[in-house]
């Protein structure tokens, strides 16, 4: 993994967020080894089986790293994209709906006139699903109309500008709940990732790393040091994790 990847996924444990303390705590630990074993990549670097568990640790970090972001993007975005999408929607349905009524009102075609006879009152009331399908409807009658329709200063550019309204607010009325769908999945999924996480640690480096416990002990002591979990302070404040004793040379 890109040493600016890793990075910037060890970055992402220092800003506020939404996983719990426990959680915080193991992903402290966790960027701390990373960060030691870093430093000290020329002493274990050479034992393939270790070279192959710190990258599988730094994939881990960096994953969670992503989805704790993820869990954190406000779901209001995409509210406000909708409400600003329906804006527009609407304003562009009365532009068409007002030109047909009055072409009705000329031909004295009472039906079509109650077809179209729409206000951004009428249109604020209704609910997405309804609001799409008078958006469609204006439509069709825009294009059956189209050539006595000019009169009027409507064209096909405006039927395909409605158009493509109604496609972009189609997309757009979900997408708040998707959003908050995409949300909910990170805070279900973290904390199994921050499992795996410990247990490649417990199961896996710890293990690995007894090899330099005679032939390196001050390097060993050192990652013993950065193993160890910090409890966090009760005001969500950050305890400065230990002090790793520097590796013999």
């Amino acid at each position: 993994m890109a040493n600016s990847t890793l990075d910037r996924a060890r970055r992402a444990f220092d800003n506020p967020r939404i996983m719990n303390r426990n959680q915080l705590n193991v992903t402290d630990m966790a960027s701390t080894v990373s960060a030691y074993l870093g430093k000290n990549k020329t002493i274990w670097q050479g034992v393939p089986a270790i070279t192959a568990t710190v990258a599988e640790v730094d994939a881990a970090i960096a994953a969670i790293a992503g989805a704790d972001t993820k869990q954190q993007i406000p779901t209001g975005g995409a509210a406000e994209d909708k409400a600003t999408v329906r804006h527009d929607y609407e304003d562009q349905i009365v532009l068409i709906a007002d030109q047909l009524a009055s072409l009705a009102a000329k031909k004295k075609d009472a039906v079509l006139e109650a077809q179209v006879a729409l206000s951004l009152a009428t249109l604020d009331k209704l609910s997405a699903e309804d609001l799409e399908a008078a958006g469609k409807r204006v439509s069709g009658l825009a294009t059956a109309n189209l050539t006595a329709l000019a009169d009027y200063g409507i064209t096909a550019a405006d039927v395909t500008a409605l158009d493509n309204l109604t496609t972009k607010f189609h997309g757009a009325k979900t997408a708040p709940r998707e959003a908050v769908v995409d949300r909910k999945k990170q805070t279900d999924t973290l904390p199994g990732m921050i499992a795996n996480l410990h247990s490649i640690l417990r199961r896996q480096l710890d293990r690995q790393m007894t090899t330099f416990k005679r032939t390196n002990a001050e390097f060993y002591a050192g990652y013993l040091s950065a193993r160890v979990i910090v409890a966090r302070g009760g005001g969500g404040g950050k305890k400065p994790a230990p002090t790793s004793p520097a590796p013999a040379k």
